[in-house]
This record gives C-alpha cells, structure tokens and sequence, in this order.
C-alpha cells in the first residue's frame, strides 16, 4: 500500500503495516523484520522459528513458548528475549486461555487483533473486552450460525455431576481435552475431586506453573487402581489408563456441539472460544468500520457481518490486502 494509510495481510501471520512500521500478529517466524506479537501458545498461534527482535506475549505464553519449542536456537532465543515495549501496541486480556492477549495497535487508525478469544468470565479468569477500533481482525472458529454453545457457568455443574455420578458408582472419571488451556480450567473447576493429570497434560500444567500460578492436583499413577478423575490428552496407547479398571470417559470441547464425542461414553460442548452469536455481539460492541476474520468459517462469518450489522467485512486470505484501500 502508498502513502501513511493502514494494510493487513495473511502473510508470517497476520501482518499490519502503516507507514514504516510492520507488525507481526501471531507470526511463524519471529525476527527484527516487525513488530512480533504472540496471543497464545497454542500451535497454531505459535511462531515456528525465532530469530531475533523484541516479543509482545504475556508471561504465561513466554512460560509455555519456551516449553514447547525444540530447537537450541529457538530456546537460546527465549531465554534472552527482550520483551516488547511500545505506546502503539496495547496488549488485553483474550479470555481464551490463561495469559492469551489481544492487540491493539494504534497508528492512527486503531486496529484490534484478537488471537483466539472468549467473552464470558470464567474461574477468575476475565473474558475479552470489546474495544472501539477502527479495524478488528478477528477469529472466525465457530463463526457459523449453527454455533451457540450452552452456558458454560451451567455447563461446569453438568461436568461437575457427572464426574461425581461416576466416582460414586465405583468408576474413575476420565475426561479428556486439550493440554494447553482446556485441561487447566478443568483442573480449576473440579479440584474438589483431586484430579490426576496424565501425560502432555501434567507436563503443560507443570510448564505454566510458576510463583504467582498454581493448581491443585496430582500426577496420574498407574499404580493406583482406585476410582478417580483423571484429565488426559488423548486416548492413543491409554499409557497407563488401562489400570484404571472400570471407567467413564468423556470429551470436552466446542465441537461437541455437533454430536461429536470420538467414541467416548459422553461429551460436553464447553469451549473457551467465542461461539457465533458471542462473535456477533462482539463486532458490534467494537464498532469498527471494517473486520477482518481468519481461523475457520470466514466466508459464513463475514456474509453474517455484512447482513446483520451492515459493515464492511472480509474473509483474510493469504496475501491478500484490502484495509489499505478502505482508509
């Protein structure tokens, strides 16, 4: 784009670009070249490669990028890393996971970018705030109609009942989801029941904890064979489940929603991302004149935008730049 106005692109992540300055939105590689900011570890957040330049990212995302990364360079990198520290860059809470951020970039114009996000206040964390803005670059993960996910507070009593149902009839709980973010609100919402954290689960959990985090909880032993809540990743090679005995398993995610439960006994629809109608309300509370959406049903969501709200909306796609001829 010419001149002082304002650009996105789907590029090393999603890139914005006014004027000189060029910022990197949960980038692929992390260099001087821009600005680079990280929303959440999750991997497909998560930059590939580092090499060099400062890094906008929250402690807990810095905790975890520097536990999942495998490279001597990348973790070199991390280790030393200057943490980023300019008035054009805003970072917000997401609600998504524990130290997941929003960006606001202000060059003028205002830009919010919002990683993964959730709204609703849940276990003490605080949900996304809506922000006026000019521009909003948002997710578009459960961006179609058909999403409108139950109320996770009633949600959580569904999980809790069940967990105890099964623990009372004599059979351990098995409950499983994703290591990074969903299994740590689970160990959060059902510490009454001393959960045992398995495999990748455990060693997220461990890798997140620090001075000012802790969570309740004890390693998965194999050994004890007694009826008790176990939250794991998966169910390939059960590595020490079959021990349990008699149990119940269960999924927990968003696209249960669709009746999926991957041939376990049950499944909960509880997500720590926006559903449909969230994303809706959420567009409008930010009043932008343009949104940009990426991550999932973007051409649904942006026609949905386009007829509900009357504003401009725009499926991202790689390489392509739209804003920097709107402005």
């Amino acid at each position: 784009m010419e001149g002082d106005g304002l650009s996105v692109v789907s590029g090393n992540g999603i890139e914005v670009t006014s004027g000189q300055m060029k910022y990197f939105l949960d980038p692929r590689k992390v260099s001087a070249a821009g600005i680079c900011c990280v929303s959440h570890a999750h991997s497909d957040h998560m930059p590939s490669s580092f090499d060099g330049g400062p890094l906008f990212c929250s402690d807990i995302t810095l905790r975890c990028l520097r536990g999942r990364v495998k490279s001597k360079k990348s973790k070199n990198y991390l280790e030393n890393v200057e943490r980023g520290d300019l008035p054009s860059v805003n970072a917000s809470g997401a609600g998504h996971i524990l130290g997941s951020n929003m960006f606001m970039i202000d060059e003028g114009k205002k830009v919010l970018y919002t990683g993964d996000f959730c709204p609703q206040d849940r276990l003490g964390m605080e949900g996304a705030r809506p922000q006026k803005c000019d521009a909003l670059i948002i997710e578009a993960t459960y961006g179609n109609p058909r999403y409108r996910f139950p109320n996770r507070n009633a949600m959580m009593g569904v999980i809790r009942d069940w967990v105890e149902d099964t623990l009372n009839q004599g059979c351990s709980a098995v409950l499983y989801s994703y290591p990074l973010g969903k299994s740590q609100e689970l160990t959060t919402m059902l510490k009454e029941f001393q959960p045992r954290l398995h495999g990748s689960v455990l060693d997220t959990t461990r890798m997140m904890e620090a001075d000012d985090l802790k969570f309740d909880y004890l390693p998965f032993d194999p050994a004890d064979d007694t009826p008790q809540l176990v939250i794991s990743h998966n169910t390939k090679g059960e590595n020490g489940l079959s021990a349990l005995g008699k149990k119940r398993t269960a999924t927990v995610s968003g696209w249960c929603l669709s009746g999926r439960s991957w041939g376990m006994d049950e499944g909960f629809a509880y997500s720590d991302h926006a559903d449909f109608y969230e994303i809706i309300d959420f567009v409008k509370r930010c009043s932008p004149d343009q949104v940009y959406m990426h991550h999932g049903s973007e051409e649904i969501l942006a026609k949905e935008i386009r007829e509900r709200l009357g504003i401009t909306a725009v499926p991202l796609k790689k390489g392509q730049s739209n804003l920097g001829s709107y402005f």
